[in-house]
C-alpha cells in the first residue's frame, strides 16, 4: 500500500498551507498580538508572520515600509528564528552580519530588530512575531520576558486557528470547513474565473467498518491516512492544488474549471486500486467523483458544495467513474426526497393512504377465495400516487416497515367491520423481505391478529422479493414461523425475470401466483401457452395452488382453467375495490356468471391451435 507521508508531516504541510492563506477574522487577531509587543517592548514597528516551506507571509505591519506580503525565506530577517527556533535580538542590526545588507536597515527604517518563533507542541515554526524600532535599542529582561509571553499567546492563538475544526485528526489534511472558508473567501473578493469544486469518494464506509470488525480500527484508518498522498499520485496534482478531507474517506479540490476537465479524465482512466489492510490482504477500491463549476461571484457556497454531493452521489448510484452536476438529475431526486418526507407523514396522517382490495376468484366454482390489499396513496397537492413509486420510495428506507405495520392495521380493522357485516374474506398482505427479517415479525402478527378476534387463516402473506429472502436466514425463519402459525403463504410474481424452481421446496408456500407476464399471451401465443400449461401442470404436481394475475379477457381465464389453474385475478373479474363496495359486489356473483359463460361457449378455435 502506497504510504505517502507520516501522518504528523502531513500535518505540518496542512497546518502551513491553512496559515499561508488570508483569513480576515483570524489575521485581525494576529494583528493584536504584534500591536501588544510593540506596547511591551516599548518599540515603534512591529509585524507578524506565517511560513509555509518556501515562503514568509506577512499578515500585519506597523510602522515599516515593508513592500511584499510573500517573500522567499531566504530573503527575510526571519529566517534566523525560523531555522534556529529560537528568539533573535540585535540592539544595532548595522553591526549584524545576519541583517546588516537587508535594504530596511540601509534605510535606516529597522535599528532595532527582535524576532520570536511561534513554535507549537509538535515542534512546527507556525510563523514569527517581529518588533523593530528606527534606533539602536536594548530593551530590558522583563520586556524580553512578556515579548516571549505575547509570542507563545499567538502561538497557542494559531494552533487553534488550524486545530480545532479545520483539519481533519485523521489525515492532518484541512477539512471541509476549512474548503468552504477559502470558497466564502473567493466569493467576498468577487474572484473572476471559473471554479469547479471536485469530490472523490474513495471507499464505501459501511464497508470499511465492516472491515474494522475483523482487522481492528487501526488497521481501518491506516488504510484511510493513505487515501489522500495515493489520491494525489494517482490524479496528478498540481503541488499547490491543496486536497481537502471531505469526510472520511472522501476528498475535495478546488480549482480553475479547465484544471477540473483534466482532473476528470484521469479519474475516468484511473486503473483499479487495491490498498493494502494487513499483510495478506488487499481489498479492491473504485473511486468516483462528482464535480459541479463554482462561479464566486454568482453562487451561494452552500449550495454549490450540496450540488458537488448530488453529483458525487449520482456517480455512485449509477456507477459511472466521474460525473458533473446534472440540474435535471438533482431536480428528480430532491423531488423523490421531498415525496419521501411527504409519505412519512402521510403513515402518521388519517385522510391519505387507503385501501383497496382486488377478489381472487375461484376458476372452478367462480367463488370468491379472498382478496389482496392493495395500498394507495392520494397525496393533498399531487393527487394520485403510483404504488410503483410508493415502493420505490420506501423500499430502501424504513418507512417499509412502517408501510407494512399500517397495512396490516388497517387490514385487521377492516376485517373486523366484514365480520360484523357477516362477510368471512380471507385478506392477503404484501410483505417484503425487510419485514421477514425483524425476528418477532410472525408472532407479533398472530398476536395482533388473536387480539382482534381473529383467526390467522384471515390473513394472508404475499411474499414478495423472493430472491432475497433466500439469502436471508431470519427471513427464512420467520416464513417457516408464519406457517406454523396457521398463516397461508402465497409467492409472488413466479415466472417473472428469475424464477428457480428449486427455491420452491426452500420456502412454506401454499398458493404461487403467476405473473402476468407468464400469462398474458397465451391465447395468442404457441411458445407463451406451452410454456404457462407445462408451469401450471409442474406446480400443480406439487400441489401448489396456483393463481394467475392480470387476467383481463374471457379466452385466457378458458385456456387456463383448462390447464388446471386454480384461480384467477385481474380486471376480467374485477378492479380494485373499495371496502364499502365489497358488499355488493360479492351480493352481484358477476364471476359465477362469467365462468358459466366458458362452460356453456363452444371452445374457440386458438390462432395456433393447442
Amino acid at each position: 500500500m502506497f504510504t505517502g507521508l507520516k501522518k504528523s508531516e502531513s500535518k505540518r504541510l496542512a497546518a502551513l498551507e491553512l496559515l499561508s492563506k488570508e483569513d480576515k477574522s483570524r489575521d485581525a487577531a494576529l494583528a493584536e498580538f504584534a500591536r501588544l509587543a510593540c506596547e511591551v517592548m516599548g518599540v515603534e514597528g512591529c509585524f507578524i508572520t506565517t511560513f509555509d516551506d518556501e515562503y514568509q507571509y506577512i499578515k500585519y505591519v506597523k510602522n515599516i515600509p515593508i513592500e511584499h506580503v510573500k517573500i522567499r525565506i531566504e530573503q527575510t530577517m526571519c529566517q534566523y528564528s525560523l531555522h534556529g527556533c529560537q528568539t533573535v535580538i540585535s540592539s544595532d542590526t548595522r553591526l549584524d552580519e545576519r541583517f546588516n545588507y537587508q535594504p530596511l536597515v540601509k534605510s535606516g527604517n529597522i535599528l532595532f530588530y527582535a524576532s520570536a518563533p511561534m513554535i507549537n507542541k509538535e515542534g512546527t515554526v507556525l510563523g514569527t512575531l517581529c518588533v523593530s524600532h528606527p534606533e539602536i535599542y536594548t530593551p530590558t529582561s522583563r520586556q524580553i520576558t512578556n515579548f516571549h509571553r505575547v509570542a507563545a499567546l499567538a502561538t497557542v492563538y494559531l494552533e487553534s486557528c488550524y486545530t480545532i475544526g479545520l483539519i481533519d485528526a485523521l489525515t492532518g489534511l484541512p477539512n471541509r470547513q476549512f474548503l468552504v472558508k477559502e470558497m466564502e473567501r473567493l466569493t467576498l473578493e468577487k474572484a473572476s474565473g471559473s471554479y469547479a469544486l471536485m469530490i472523490f469518494d474513495c471507499i464505501d464506509m459501511p464497508r470499511a467498518y465492516e472491515l474494522s470488525r475483523y482487522l481492528g480500527v487501526e488497521a481501518l484508518e491506516k488504510m484511510l491516512r493513505s487515501f489522500g498522498p495515493l489520491l494525489r499520485l494517482r490524479l496528478r496534482l498540481k503541488e499547490e492544488t491543496t486536497l481537502y478531507a471531505f469526510t472520511t474517506g472522501r476528498y475535495a479540490v478546488l480549482v480553475d474549471m479547465d484544471y477540473a476537465l483534466t482532473l476528470a479524465k484521469r479519474a475516468e482512466k484511473l486503473p483499479g486500486i487495491k490498498a493494502k489492510i494487513t499483510g495478506d490482504i488487499d481489498i479492491n477500491l473504485t473511486i468516483h467523483a462528482g464535480y459541479v463549476k463554482f462561479s464566486p461571484q454568482n453562487d451561494n457556497v452552500q449550495e454549490i458544495v450540496r450540488q458537488g454531493i448530488s453529483a458525487l452521489h449520482e456517480s455512485i448510484r449509477e456507477k459511472i467513474r466521474v460525473l458533473q452536476f446534472n440540474p435535471i438529475l438533482d431536480h428528480k431526486r430532491n423531488k423523490d426526497f421531498k415525496l419521501l418526507y411527504d409519505l412519512s407523514e402521510a403513515i402518521k396522517a388519517t385522510d391519505q393512504l387507503y385501501l383497496v382490495f382486488q377478489p381472487k376468484i375461484s376458476l372452478r366454482s367462480g367463488k370468491t377465495e379472498g382478496v389482496e390489499a392493495l395500498l394507495r396513496w392520494k397525496h393533498p397537492e399531487l393527487g394520485q400516487i403510483s404504488p410503483a413509486v410508493i415502493v420505490a420510495l420506501a423500499e430502501k428506507t424504513t418507512l417499509m416497515s412502517d408501510l407494512t405495520q399500517w397495512v396490516i392495521k388497517s387490514v385487521i380493522s377492516q376485517l373486523q367491520r366484514w365480520k360484523q357485516q357477516g362477510i368471512m374474506l380471507p385478506v392477503s398482505i404484501n410483505v417484503t423481505v425487510s419485514d421477514f427479517s425483524r425476528p418477532g415479525f410472525a408472532d407479533e402478527l398472530e398476536q395482533n391478529v388473536l387480539a382482534a378476534g381473529l383467526f390467522t387463516s384471515d390473513v394472508r402473506i404475499e411474499c414478495l422479493e423472493t430472491e432475497k429472502v433466500l439469502e436471508s436466514d431470519p427471513a427464512l425463519e420467520e416464513l417457516d414461523r408464519l406457517k406454523l402459525l396457521g398463516f397461508t403463504i402465497l409467492l409472488d410474481d413466479f415466472g417473472a425475470g428469475y424464477s428457480n424452481i428449486s427455491y420452491l421446496r426452500r420456502i412454506p408456500i401454499d398458493v404461487i401466483k403467476l405473473d402476468r407476464s407468464l400469462v398474458s399471451q397465451v391465447t395468442t401465443d404457441t411458445g407463451s401457452r406451452i410454456i404457462a400449461r407445462n408451469v401450471i401442470m409442474m406446480l400443480k404436481e406439487l400441489h401448489y395452488v396456483v393463481l394467475a394475475e392480470g387476467i383481463e379477457d374471457l379466452e385466457t381465464a378458458r385456456m387456463l382453467a383448462e390447464y388446471g389453474c386454480d384461480e384467477a385475478q385481474g380486471y376480467l373479474f374485477s378492479r380494485p375495490l373499495s371496502p364499502e363496495e365489497i358488499p355488493a359486489w360479492l351480493a352481484d356473483n358477476k364471476p359465477f356468471r362469467l365462468l358459466s359463460k366458458i362452460a356453456t361457449e363452444p371452445q374457440q378455435q386458438h390462432l395456433y391451435g393447442s
